[in-house]
């Protein structure tokens, strides 16, 4: 596990920039897998028990894990717990059913262009550009809604793709298409 105390709450973060209010949101709450360690941010799924894991795997012929976004990493102080804290603390996640355009400090850094399909690093839990002949190899987990190349902190069109906090940001609408094999 990362050191919880080295980041602030801004390093790593998710926020939803267009969809329906909080209590409206599709969320899944479930504990993490005992192994698992992720930010805030990253892309997760729930195993074949329901706990929560970094990065979405394609899945096999009938069983393609749902893509989610962890609204807390395993390490933030709302979700970890140990001696000093009581109670089971249960992270969430916003659920990629296409009702959301998000941002999220979780991407590779590269140029995205308004449109570009996405899927997942599962190693790394972030959100990558789709290579050209990706579709129907890897799930597609959302589509570019702000163009970015992850160093400028506008784009050519005056949109902002930094937080205020000076850290990059990819924008994207989630939706999720499931491999179509494995």
């Amino acid at each position: 596990m990362a050191n919880r105390w080295s980041d602030q709450m801004y390093d790593h973060k998710i926020d939803v920039v267009r969809g329906p209010a909080p209590q409206h949101r599709l969320e899944y709450f479930a504990p993490a897998a005992e192994d698992a360690s992720y930010l805030r941010g990253s892309v997760i799924s729930a195993d074949d028990t329901g706990a929560l894991r970094k990065g979405c795997p394609a899945g096999t012929t009938g069983n393609r894990p749902m893509t989610m976004f962890a609204i807390q990493g395993t390490d933030d102080l709302d979700v970890y717990t140990d001696f000093y804290n009581t109670g089971v603390a249960v992270p969430s996640a916003i659920v990629a059913t296409g009702g959301f355009e998000i941002a999220t400090t979780e991407f590779d850094i590269a140029t995205y262009k308004v449109n570009d399909l996405l899927t997942v690093d599962d190693a790394t839990g972030k959100v990558k550009k789709a290579a050209v002949d990706a579709y129907g190899t890897v799930p597609i987990i959302g589509i570019c809604s702000v163009a970015t190349d992850g160093t400028a902190v506008t784009n050519a069109i005056g949109v902002p793709t930094f937080s205020q906090y000076g850290k990059p940001l990819l924008t994207f609408w989630t939706v999720f298409y499931p491999a179509a094999g494995a």
